[in-house]
């Protein structure tokens, strides 16, 4: 009598489970190797900080990290380097993201960690005294980048201010980073920081019912700040082109940034074919239509691409970078307008088509092959309500995809004729 076969589905694989305080936890046991990654997230990122307190989330979420009630960071990052372990937090646009590694006998240990880090943080003053100066430095530093300089200005032209993806100017900026005090620092954790909105996934060689109930023991009991809600209107479309130039002194090259609303996000029900459509157009500069004809024929850059920046949960522009010298802005801006006038109306070409689907595949397999690639893309399909099993189906998805799905989300994704174009460098 024939053995039936063993399910391998990522549905069949995971275990999810839902602590007593609303964390939801997810667990793959991959026993291959005896080591464990955690992913994970919570609604307390940027989106959620007070106005004229535009880093405030940055800042908490990074401030974790530097020393609890019972231990000084040195502490914790000394037990963490002798067992060659590690426990992360960070803000982005909308969410703190939560990583970990560990060798599978030490997941008690950074769990501990982790939960310490979350509900008994200490904020230390001189901690952050030392960090303001590093962000101010930092951001004082970026304004000498063309990149930097233009691409904050198309957000700033693009979004209106209070959008999450407008960038705050430099000068304003530090003004409030020097006004965050530690008081602000533990109201936006009182305030933000809480279980019903987590997500943890956890992979590697440990037994799921150990896990629940580790993490149970550990993180279970925390009551921490009710969830919060995202409600990010779609940002439209200009009426008209927009054309800016930040002057910089001394600037062998200058940098172009075209941008607009790409009113795209993770939900979207054309986010694959959108994602695609971008990829062959300028996602690598090796072998894109815009890095095939700017760069290699026309030998007019090193560096040309395009992207849906954070289509995520919000929805972010789409943005055409490229890096030329001054002398030849007007021709490479005219040549990446032509290309992408040209894509519009005659669509993406079947080879570049299955070329793409083969490479999106491709890299979604390989990243599935490690730990935390896997723990990453099951915390992914919970945040944005997908699923496990879209990792189950995302290369069917992908495949099925045609040309004339493609040619459909460029045409409504990808509107130059009304994109804010800002030049910065020596001009």
């Amino acid at each position: 009598m024939m053995k039936p076969m063993k399910n391998n589905s990522f549905v069949a694989r995971t275990r999810r489970f839902q602590l007593s305080n609303g964390v939801t936890l997810m667990v793959l046991e991959n026993p291959a190797n005896p080591t464990v990654s955690i992913a994970g997230s919570m609604r307390a990122g940027e989106y959620f900080s007070p106005a004229g307190k535009d880093s405030l989330a940055g800042i908490t979420a990074s401030m974790l990290g530097k020393g609890t009630r019972r231990r000084s960071k040195l502490e914790i990052a000394e037990e963490m380097e002798s067992a060659g372990a590690r426990v992360g937090l960070s803000s982005n646009t909308f969410t703190v993201s939560v990583s970990g590694l560990s060798l599978s006998r030490d997941l008690p240990m950074i769990v501990s960690t982790l939960a310490e880090e979350l509900r008994e943080p200490a904020f230390p003053a001189e901690e952050l005294e030392k960090m303001r100066q590093r962000i101010i430095a930092n951001i004082q530093e970026e304004q000498d980048d063309t990149r930097v300089r233009a691409y904050d200005r198309m957000t700033q032209l693009v979004f209106p201010e209070g959008n999450p993806f407008h960038q705050t100017p430099a000068e304003k900026a530090i003004g409030q980073i020097e006004s965050i005090t530690v008081d602000d620092i533990r109201e936006f954790h009182q305030k933000f920081y809480g279980p019903s909105s987590m997500i943890l996934a956890v992979v590697g060689d440990v037994k799921a019912d150990d896990a629940y109930a580790l993490f149970e023991e550990k993180l279970g009991k925390w009551q921490g700040a009710p969830e919060a809600v995202i409600d990010i209107t779609e940002t439209p479309l200009q009426p008209a082109a927009i054309r800016e130039t930040v002057v910089m002194k001394d600037k062998p090259s200058a940098d172009v940034v075209i941008g607009h609303a790409s009113r795209l996000r993770r939900s979207n029900p054309d986010f694959i074919a959108a994602r695609i459509a971008n990829n062959a157009l300028g996602q690598s500069t090796l072998s894109s239509r815009l890095g095939l004809k700017v760069r290699d024929e026309m030998g007019l850059t090193y560096g040309i691409n395009s992207s849906f920046a954070e289509s995520g949960i919000g929805d972010g522009p789409f943005v055409i970078t490229v890096t030329v010298a001054p002398e030849n802005i007007s021709l490479a801006v005219g040549a990446t307008v032509e290309i992408v006038n040209d894509y519009i109306a005659n669509g993406i070409r079947e080879d570049e088509l299955k070329d793409e689907q083969s490479s999106i595949i491709g890299s979604f397999k390989i990243g599935l092959a490690t730990n935390s690639g896997l723990a990453n893309q099951l915390a992914a399909s919970e945040l944005f309500g997908l699923g496990v099993k879209y990792l189950d189906e995302y290369p069917s998805l992908v495949s099925t995809i045609t040309k004339s799905d493609v040619d459909e989300a460029i045409r409504k994704y990808i509107h130059l004729e009304v994109a804010t174009t800002v030049v910065a460098g020596t001009l």
